[in-house]
């Protein structure tokens, strides 16, 4: 059969179905490219994984050795070595090794099922198997001990030398030829047996030197590798830095999803690319949507690639508008050709997001069921053609045959084509869209699941007579069901045990999360099953209403049970019955520990959620916590309190009025506003302690934090002052030793600074003492080292009116003195204000050693008088915004205290560069509070907004965000507010719970004695500080 793709829309222009014809270096392998990497930059860091890191020249010693290993097991030129391990540096090093043999690897994830893994290696029939010693006892049990290779990259040689350091050399082999096979991947098959689909090096150097193109040069990315090694997108993960001379980050798992270490993983290592499933990235907006610091964490990202399922346009949005400099490229490609050839830059897209143009020297045809190319928009079957066509399934040239079908167009390159499975259509403009499945495949969190494989498993147990899986829902509460009939006269089984039965044969992620047992099957007209019938009944029937029904017994079960109600979008849930009977996933299973822990005021951790897996479980869980404060050690928190000792002699007595000052936290709302007041004083140097992997990309979240919050003035003054050497950006950590300096820089700081204003520190009211001790705590202990081994230097410190608790004991007029310390009987009840607790004993401890420092505590910070933007982790100020947008304000007591941040920062750069204030703690407040329903009338006069009942402004609310969720300050009041009481006439009472006023609680004598500076904290009017920000507002819903 020949054909030919019809002509382009004009003379000369390509076809939209068919990349670009680029030159790439087809005549390299993989191996070739990495081994140039090792020769021109042998000490360039290639891997890093938990504290460790390899050089290229490292890790390629590790691999030449592993290739040694792996030969005297009798491995040869083609043959195919399994990978069974799960992650870490051993798995890179393995797969390096195999294809230094011209072997082709296959990753093996330990934790399949025995039953699995016994069909997949009889398949492979390996000569040797890479492992690491928790994989062996597995290996032992399949009968296959004798032919592991074990791997330990942090062993030694006999000799005692670390085996990345060993100079070991790749035996004297055959090289692989582009044509060779370079892995395999075993993916969910139709038949019930999983196939390995088999790809080559030529077709992955194309896809690595198109990112190249695509995304600029390597050299210069660090990648995290967020797709598990069974997934092939890790390839391109770990490979593309590899060839290029990039660096690629390994993980920490353990064994589940935790989105917030993959935030602070990419904050840690400064990662600038990573790829993500669109669910579970679904599951990472909703996260970083209520979380501000894991936001933050997302900094460094410059480029993030969704793949393995259809992304949907508003979590996109949401996560452009959360993170505005990250760029997104939606990609697609089946496993059988080279991890993905069709990619797309999303930008203001059409919905369905598209999948976007084939690479170069790649095809992505829409052909019909005689392989004749179909008109734009008509629906057809996608086909992919040219470099990227991998070399079929594993021993099964009969599966292979059914999809790898001759090529019968001149135009594409290459003898096959592959044929995909998924339905799509062309845009008039060239962009191939997808339409969904011709078969019975679907996705569930990007796995590749073949229905007939579970349905097999399932008809294993000898009571099951029939078995249909259907999967329900959407992103992340997408799931499988199982529906089953049973036979005759066999003895009652219960559904668990089938699950149970099932999930011998099967991968975790494919085992159906419920299944209902039916007396028939539904058929269609013609006799077949109805899985459509199926299908629908998942979708409107959870099983929920099939479960006891047990309502909540205490308080606590009350609570968990309305946000499970809340994330599950049900009127009724059994505090017995599991997450998971009631239509949970994993990925509900984060929103549900984000909102509890919210709604608790202190971290809910994800693995107590998947062990506690029932309201009843889950509350007694939260009981078990609510005395959080009496299980603090209080002699660790004493010991946490004493500061390093001083240097023979003590420490150096500070200057008058310091001018060259060391700021951290400059990223935050306050710091930043701190930074831009100390820019106007041309007689102060600053030095900026920025978390980030360098200095460079210090000085761009130093600089983007400016422009976030409004302050473009100060901005000009940035450059100027950077151009003068008056103002750096100094890559730390407050978390880290030594600030995460060298020792002799951390000294040369100590001598360059003559004053600390420390505004830097970890605030998350979902996460414990433990979390903040390290940033909060550690870090001061750090930076009153600093201090005390200088030439003199006074530390200002932020801290919180919170680090009092609330039992503590005021004067006679009800208020708490600024000499007042807090009671070391009487913690904060949340993490954060136990850390500024012990902080402040920290400095009050290092001040009886000669250390001065002063602290200052602030409550609620609102915007600069003059730039009106407000603070984006302030819940009180999202609140009047979410008012603006919805058009709606309601009754409300609520009542908050109030001061600008230009006011603070104004007070604190004077007190650092000026006179010290008196006494040791100034409370930063003004004696008036600032009452929601003033700034609502407000609001009403100048933004057109009209006063109604909460629970209307509660659905426009929640209507806003359905239509519109790509504005995270509102979903944010979603999630945080109550739901409406009663018959909804009247606002809840725990609204004007949510907020606290400090100003009559605290005196502010202190303030007012230093007023001498010039800054008046204590006149002015909350209503009309907030001009700029009301008219911001106005100004925003006008041209919505």
């Amino acid at each position: 059969m020949d054909a030919h793709l019809p002509d382009p829309p004009y003379e000369g222009a390509p076809h939209p179905g068919i990349g670009a014809k680029r030159e790439f270096p087809g005549h390299l392998t993989v191996l070739d490219l990495f081994e140039q990497q090792v020769a021109t930059n042998p000490d360039r860091i290639a891997v890093r994984y938990r504290k460790s890191q390899l050089t290229f020249g490292e890790i390629n010693n590790m691999a030449n050795l592993y290739s040694q290993r792996l030969h005297r097991k009798g491995v040869r030129h083609g043959d195919l070595v399994p990978l069974f391990i799960a992650d870490g540096p051993d798995f890179v090093a393995g797969l390096l090794a195999t294809i230094k043999l011209g072997g082709a690897f296959v990753p093996i994830d330990p934790g399949w099922p025995i039953e699995r893994l016994e069909v997949i290696f009889s398949q492979l029939a390996p000569r040797a198997v890479l492992a690491v010693p928790p994989t062996l006892g597995t290996l032992h049990a399949l009968d296959l001990g004798d032919r592991t290779v074990v791997l330990d990259h942090e062993g030694v040689t006999p000799a005692g030398e670390p085996l990345r350091t060993f100079a070991a050399h790749r035996p004297d082999v055959p090289r692989p030829a582009p044509h060779d096979l370079i892995y395999g991947y075993f993916t969910s098959g139709s038949t019930g047996t999983p196939k390995c689909a088999l790809n080559r090096h030529r077709g992955l150097v194309n896809r690595l030197t198109a990112m190249s193109g695509h995304f600029g040069d390597g050299r210069d990315q660090i990648v995290l590798q967020n797709s598990r090694p069974t997934f092939d997108s890790s390839m391109w993960q770990i490979l593309w830095p590899l060839v290029t001379g990039g660096t690629v980050v390994l993980p920490d798992r353990d064994g589940i999803l935790d989105l917030e270490g993959t935030c602070r993983t990419i904050g840690r290592y400064g990662i600038t690319i990573t790829d993500f499933v669109p669910s579970v990235l679904s599951a990472l907006v909703t996260l970083i949507e209520v979380r501000p610091d894991l936001r933050a964490e997302l900094a460094p990202l410059r480029r993030m690639l969704v793949g393995g399922e259809a992304a949907t346009l508003p979590v996109l949005r949401r996560l452009q508008q959360l993170v505005p400099h990250l760029r997104i490229t939606n990609t697609y490609g089946p496993t059988e050709c080279s991890i993905g050839s069709v990619f797309h830059d999303i930008g203001p897209d059409r919905d369905p997001v598209p999948l976007g143009r084939p690479i170069p020297n790649t095809a992505a045809v829409v052909l019909d069921d005689r392989l004749r190319p179909v008109a734009p928009g008509v629906t057809g079957e996608i086909w992919i053609g040219g470099e990227c066509v991998g070399a079929g399934y594993l021993r099964d040239p009969a599966r292979t045959g059914q999809v790898f079908v001759p090529n019968p167009f001149p135009q594409i390159t290459g003898p096959l084509i592959y044929r995909t499975g998924d339905l799509g259509h062309v845009t008039p403009d060239g962009l191939l869209m997808f339409g969904g499945r011709r078969d019975d495949q679907v996705k569930i969190g990007g796995v590749r699941v073949e229905l007939a494989e579970i349905e097999r498993a399932l008809r294993e147990h000898e009571t099951v007579r029939d078995a249909v899986v259907v999967a329900r829902g959407d992103q992340d509460s997408r799931a499988l069901v199982a529906y089953v009939t049973l036979r005759t006269g066999e003895p009652p089984v219960d559904t668990a045990e089938l699950l149970l039965s099932a999930g011998k044969h099967l991968p975790a992620e494919t085992v159906p999360k419920r299944l209902t047992i039916l007396d028939r099957m539904p058929l269609t007209p013609n006799g077949k099953v109805d899985r459509r019938a199926l299908t629908q009944r998942a979708d409107t029937d959870t099983g929920a209403a099939d479960l006891p029904y047990t309502p909540p017994a205490s308080p606590e079960e009350e609570l968990v049970a309305a946000v499970w109600r809340e994330v599950l979008g049900r009127d009724r849930v059994s505090v017995t019955e599991r997450f998971a009977d009631h239509g949970g996933t994993s990925l509900l299973t984060h929103r549900l520990g984000a909102l509890l822990g919210v709604r608790l005021g202190r971290p809910v951790a994800i693995a107590d959620l998947l062990t506690a897996d029932t309201i009843r479980a889950q509350a007694q869980l939260v009981a078990g916590d609510a005395p959080a404060r009496s299980r603090l050690d209080p002699a660790a928190l004493a010991r946490d309190a004493l500061p390093d000792p001083l240097p023979t002699g003590g420490a150096p007595r500070p200057p008058d009025r310091s001018r060259r000052l060391l700021v951290t936290g400059v990223t935050g709302f306050v710091g930043a506003h701190l930074l831009a007041d100390l820019l106007g004083r041309p007689d102060v140097a600053v030095t900026c302690l920025v978390r980030a992997p360098g200095d460079e990309a210090a000085r761009h979240r130093l600089t983007a934090a400016m422009r976030d919050y409004g302050l473009f003035d100060a901005l000009v003054y940035a450059e100027k002052a950077f151009a003068d050497g008056r103002l750096r950006a100094l890559a730390g950590d407050l978390a880290a030793t030594g600030l995460g300096l060298p020792p002799a820089d951390f000294d040369r700081l100590a001598e360059q600074t003559d004053g600390i204003v420390h505004a830097g520190a970890l605030v998350n009211f979902l996460h414990d003492y433990a979390d903040h001790r390290a940033p909060n705590v550690l870090g001061t202990r750090e930076l009153l080292r600093l201090a005390a081994t200088g030439r003199g230097c006074r530390v200002h410190a932020v801290s919180t009116f919170s680090a009092l608790a609330a039992e503590q004991t005021p004067d006679a007029a009800g208020r708490f003195d600024e000499d007042q310390a807090p009671v070391p009987e009487l913690l904060p009840s949340d993490g954060y204000s136990q850390s500024k607790y012990v902080m402040e004993q920290l400095l009050d401890n290092a001040r009886t050693q000669g250390l001065d420092s002063v602290v200052y505590r602030l409550g609620e910070v609102w915007p600069a008088r003059r730039t009106g933007v407000a603070n984006p982790a302030s819940l009180a100020q999202s609140l009047v915004y979410a008012c603006a947008r919805t058009g709606t304000v309601f009754p409300t007591s609520a009542v908050i205290d109030h001061l600008p941040a230009d006011l603070i920062s104004r007070f604190l750069a004077e007190a650092a560069c000026g006179r010290r204030p008196g006494g040791d703690r100034v409370h930063l407040l003004r004696p008036v509070s600032l009452r929601f329903g003033d700034l609502f009338e407000r609001l009403v006069e100048r933004t057109g907004a009209r006063w109604d009942s909460y629970a209307r402004f509660h659905e426009r609310l929640t209507d806003l965000v359905e239509r519109h969720g790509a504005d995270q300050r509102l979903v944010r009041v979603a999630m945080l507010l109550p739901a409406p009481e009663g018959d909804g006439d009247g606002t809840p009472s725990a609204v004007d719970t949510l907020f606290t006023d400090s100003s009559g609680r605290f005196t502010v004598r202190r303030t007012d004695d230093h007023a001498a500076t010039g800054v008046a904290l204590l006149t002015g009017s909350p209503l009309d500080d907030l001009t700029a920000f009301v008219e911001g507002l106005a100004d925003e819903v006008i041209h919505r």
